[in-house]
């Protein structure tokens, strides 16, 4: 049995843990934090520093690794085709390829150079690049994913404590045209540089603004799809992108389309799972086989007649505490599809505004009351 090995083994990997394992391998996962849920799901884990190469080598060695996967995160997928690059193995992009497209501000610089729709910005170096500036604006970090650093300024003092903030977790940082648009996602793939399959999801937050909370299936008018579908194979022609998953952000405004953020590795929170309970597509097992052999099969024959709409919603809570339990309203409890605890009752909630309490996976006719009132039907009880 060939193994796999993934540098990674969180709750956001298990699409691909389960995925490598129905098509033969034996899975390996690492990762050295406690709350690696995905560790549980794998063949053998490891709790290494899957940014430690030499040990992630030595383990590939003493395993006999055939093939190394990415898990969803920025260090994990470069560490991955780095890794890959130097040993031969797998099909990925080429490493300076994918630097420049997990670097925000690398990749919007070639955005803006060759004329493919993104929002204007400028690279921070010095206290000069503030003047002359249009606000609201935007302040990213070059490297960091999950909406870390990211802050929508008003002002120039605003924007002075904002970079000192931002500073604090990345020596990269670059200031954005504010874009007050829809935000989308457009999961794609790629074969031979075009457009073999397209999943659009609207994306919505609860309290943290740049944490996505709930998403679910989106219908754009045909010409902004074009528009999209137009910019992301010009880009992927450019440059000479491997054949094999693709996942943007993008905001809409005025029928234009402006890619905001992007990967090459599954996005997180089971975002394949709404992938495939929508279109019935088996999304995380051609991901597999695009990053190993590359040679993908019919994974992208979607298998019902109309989409069903499935809500991916990531509950929350509105307060630091003690968590006690999750509380559905019975309008949707039979309605949920899946569901993943990601803490157990007694866990000590410290920093609301980023912590997780579950995963849930909602089938209904497509009810936008349900999504407006999603976190008032599924609660959070805390004991303070």
């Amino acid at each position: 049995m060939e193994k796999i090995l993934i540098l990674g083994g969180s709750h956001r990997d298990i699409p691909l843990i389960k995925a490598s394992q129905e098509l033969g391998y034996f899975v390996i996962t690492l990762g050295d934090r406690d709350y690696y849920l995905g560790h549980n799901y794998s063949d053998k884990a490891y709790r290494i520093n899957f940014n430690d190469l030499k040990a992630v080598k030595e383990i590939i060695k003493k395993e006999q690794v055939s093939y190394l996967l990415p898990g969803s995160g920025e260090e994990s997928y470069l560490n991955t085709v780095k890794l890959s690059s130097e040993l031969g193995i797998g099909n990925f992009d080429k490493v300076e390829i994918a630097q420049l497209l997990h670097n925000k501000w690398k990749f919007k610089s070639f955005c803006l150079k060759n004329d493919i729709s993104t929002p204007n910005g400028i690279f921070y170096n010095k206290k000069e690049d503030l003047e002359g500036l249009n606000f609201p604006i935007v302040v990213k970090p070059t490297n960091l994913s999950g909406g870390r650093g990211v802050e929508i300024v008003n002002s120039k003092e605003q924007l002075i404590k904002s970079l000192n903030e931002a500073k604090k977790v990345s020596d990269e940082i670059f200031l954005e045209e504010f874009i007050d648009g829809k935000l989308i996602a457009y999961s794609i793939f790629l074969r031979n540089q075009k457009i073999e399959y397209g999943f659009v999801g609207e994306d919505i937050t609860y309290l943290n603004k740049y944490l996505i909370t709930s998403a679910f299936p989106y219908k754009v008018e045909d010409k902004i799809l074009e528009k999209m579908k137009y910019d992301i194979e010009k880009l992927a022609k450019l440059l000479n992108l491997v054949d094999g998953m693709f996942h943007l952000q993008i905001l809409i405004k005025d029928d234009t389309p402006y890619i905001i953020d992007i990967t090459r590795r599954i996005p997180g929170d089971l975002y394949p799972y709404l992938i495939e309970y929508c279109d019935g597509v088996e999304y995380s097992k051609a991901v597999v086989k695009a990053y190993t052999t590359g040679i993908i099969g019919d994974e992208f024959k979607i298998k019902f007649k109309k989409q069903k709409f499935v809500i991916r919603h990531c509950v929350m809570p509105n307060r630091n505490g003690v968590y006690k339990k999750l509380i559905i309203n019975d309008a949707i409890k039979d309605k949920t599809i899946y569901k993943l605890d990601l803490v157990d009752e007694g866990y000590m909630i410290e920093d609301y505004f980023y912590t997780q309490i579950a995963i849930l996976f909602i089938e209904v006719s497509e009810d936008y009351f349900i999504i407006d009132k999603i976190n008032q039907m599924i609660q959070v009880e805390i004991k303070e």
